[in-house]
């Protein structure tokens, strides 16, 4: 008798929506036929304002999901509970979890997963200090290897000025024919060539001038480009006073983390010592106090929050460590998934999306 109810039910809720099978049953299962879903406040995905009114990216595609099945969610908040959502999943307490769930292969074994809906890498957040005017920046860049570069430029320079002397010194008037004042103006022709100035007041007149300046002026393209390349690199580095410039340092550094995250899993995996906190507003605050020199997290949240709080000592390192897709959880056969996959596929594919993911995000990023 009660496979017999299930059917009629089956075949109502058909004949009622127009939908297709799957969908129909779908919402016999679901809670006085809304889907409840399971959520925590992760930002910029799930948030929670001071009226008790949800928003965010992950709260805005399941309300344009339910939308597309016509059928009402009900959200339930995990309050920073990763570990409690997953496990009410997994005994059926609830339908779906949406927060800011990656994709892994671990999840993979207890649940099923939509299709993906944002792809997100981890960041590194660092703090910085702030610029100390035109001394600071001077000293920026006075470093060793910038000195390095200076003096071998200098010393190339004075070589293919002597070069260009003693194989023009008789070939005309451009080049003076006493040592001294002829690598002068060596040096001087080698210089005004490098920099692609060409006053035109020293040309070299024999083919072996002219080879070597034509072997010159290649070069100097390849010259200009390193030495732009390392100034502005010593700028770069000089300005983040910290000792965390990219993944390579973070072996020796004080590292957070935080528990249960795809950034405590990256860590591990790269055999990095971390300090774990429970939460990210507690690592970022240990970082700006000093106790740590980098934090391990999702971009995304990290850009969010210095965008929210205002944190201008704090800067995200231009390194993407490694990428994850963010899906839906669902219970492992759920009749649900098909459903949501459709309408899923139709809202992130659709014009609309973009300006969603900008919204909270700040990139158009997609799956």
């Amino acid at each position: 008798m009660r496979s017999l109810a299930r059917i009629f039910a089956l075949i109502a809720a058909i004949l009622c929506t127009g939908a297709d099978p799957s969908l129909a049953q779908a919402r016999v299962g679901t809670e006085a036929g809304k889907i409840v879903v399971g959520t925590m406040r992760v930002p910029p995905f799930v948030l929670r304002g001071d009226d008790g009114q949800w928003h965010g990216l992950s709260i805005e595609l399941g309300q344009q999901i339910a939308a597309e099945l016509k059928a009402p969610i009900e959200l339930r908040e995990f309050d920073y509970d990763p570990a409690g959502l997953l496990e009410a999943l997994e005994r059926g307490e609830i339908d779906a979890a949406l927060a800011a769930i990656p994709i892994t292969h671990d999840a993979e074994t207890h649940f099923d997963f939509t299709h993906p809906y944002f792809s997100a890498g981890l960041g590194i957040l660092v703090r910085t200090e702030p610029d100390g005017g035109l001394l600071a920046t001077i000293g920026n860049l006075m470093t060793l290897r910038t000195a390095a570069i200076v003096g071998g430029l200098v010393a190339l320079l004075v070589a293919v000025g002597a070069s260009i002397w003693l194989l023009e010194r008789r070939q005309g008037a451009h080049f003076d024919q006493r040592f001294l004042p002829g690598v002068g103006d060596g040096i001087w022709w080698a210089a005004v060539t490098m920099t692609t100035t060409g006053y035109g007041d020293k040309v070299p007149i024999g083919w072996g001038g002219r080879t070597l300046a034509l072997l010159w002026m290649f070069s100097s393209i390849f010259l200009v480009s390193v030495f732009s390349a390392t100034l502005a690199s010593s700028f770069v580095v000089g300005q983040l006073k910290t000792g965390v410039t990219g993944p390579n340092d973070l072996p020796r550094a004080r590292v957070a983390v935080v528990a249960g995250t795809t950034g405590e899993e990256w860590s591990s995996l790269q055999g990095l010592t971390v300090r774990n906190y429970p939460f990210v507003i507690q690592a970022s605050k240990a970082l700006q106090r000093g106790d740590v020199q980098a934090l391990v997290h999702e971009r995304a949240i990290l850009g969010h929050m210095i965008k929210t709080y205002g944190w201008r000592e704090l800067q995200i390192l231009p390194h993407t460590l490694a990428v994850r897709d963010y899906a839906i959880a669902l219970p492992q056969g759920s009749p649900l998934t098909e459903p949501i996959n459709r309408a899923l596929l139709k809202i992130v594919h659709g014009p609309a999306w973009k300006d969603v993911v900008q919204k909270y995000v700040g990139t158009a990023n997609e799956p």
